[in-house]
């Protein structure tokens, strides 16, 4: 078995040529089987995105921050968690519709956006990565995150074909984003080597809060692949491997209290 350390750099490694292939090979993913394919698994990861939320980031955040702050910690843990959901509501929909309505009298820009957006996105789901205090957490984030990678390599991959960017501007973009999840993951993970333990802790549990936030959001309101309505897949069907999604986290759950 490999150590957490080195399992956490396999999934940096993984996580780049998700993101890169399927943003590379996005008009194959624009009809049919493997659209919808994508998209089942996107409601997938979203519902373990929920799960982890919940049932993971926001338990631990209270232990971490509890000691510290007593009875102040469900007013923080509440503020930062609302307060990362809302600044990713605003940024996604309140700003990338702005720039959407201006794109169309100017350049690229709203591809660039979405750029940032994703980058941010996985730039925190490295961090969540690297922050993993053992094995089992690690693993059930790793499914979610890396199923969640080939949606946002889609994502950017659709926009940059739709503004007919070149070919080699494309490859430099999508490799701007397949490097955020990884970066996290290696910053994150060598955070608690330099930060002292009790520091290290406190540290956790807001990026924990703050993290709850972000992962409530992406299985709320996010998705990358822009098929939510009907036409795209069955509804149905979404919402129950949704439903998978919140099951299997709630089954970790329950197993690790026995």
């Amino acid at each position: 078995m490999w150590s957490l350390y080195t399992s956490q750099y396999i999934a940096a490694i993984i996580a780049f040529y998700c993101v890169y292939i399927f943003g590379s090979k996005a008009r194959a993913y624009h009809s049919g089987a493997r659209l919808q394919s994508l998209i089942f698994a996107e409601s997938l990861s979203r519902g373990i995105f929920f799960g982890i939320a919940l049932l993971h980031f926001l338990p631990e955040a209270y232990t971490d921050l509890v000691p510290t702050l007593g009875t102040q910690t469900l007013y923080i843990i509440s503020a930062l968690g609302l307060a990362s959901f809302l600044f990713m509501l605003i940024c996604e929909k309140g700003i990338t519709h702005l720039i959407y309505v201006r794109e169309k009298k100017s350049h690229h820009w709203f591809a660039y956006w979405v750029l940032i957006l994703l980058s941010l996105h996985a730039l925190i789901e490295g961090c969540a990565l690297g922050l993993s205090p053992n094995y089992e957490h690690f693993l059930t984030l790793a499914i979610a995150i890396l199923m969640h990678k080939g949606s946002e390599g889609f994502a950017l991959g659709s926009v940059l074909g739709r503004y007919h960017f070149k070919a080699s501007t494309q490859k430099h973009l999508l490799t701007v984003l397949a490097v955020a999840t990884p970066i996290g993951i290696i910053l994150a993970s060598n955070l608690s080597f330099i930060v002292q333990h009790q520091h290290f802790e406190l540290f956790e549990g807001y990026f924990n809060s703050f993290a709850a936030g972000t992962f409530l959001y992406i299985a709320i309101c996010h998705s990358s692949t822009g098929c939510d309505h009907p036409g795209h897949a069955s509804s149905y069907k979404r919402w129950l491997y949704y439903g998978l999604g919140m099951g299997l986290i709630l089954l970790v759950s329950l197993m690790r209290e026995f």
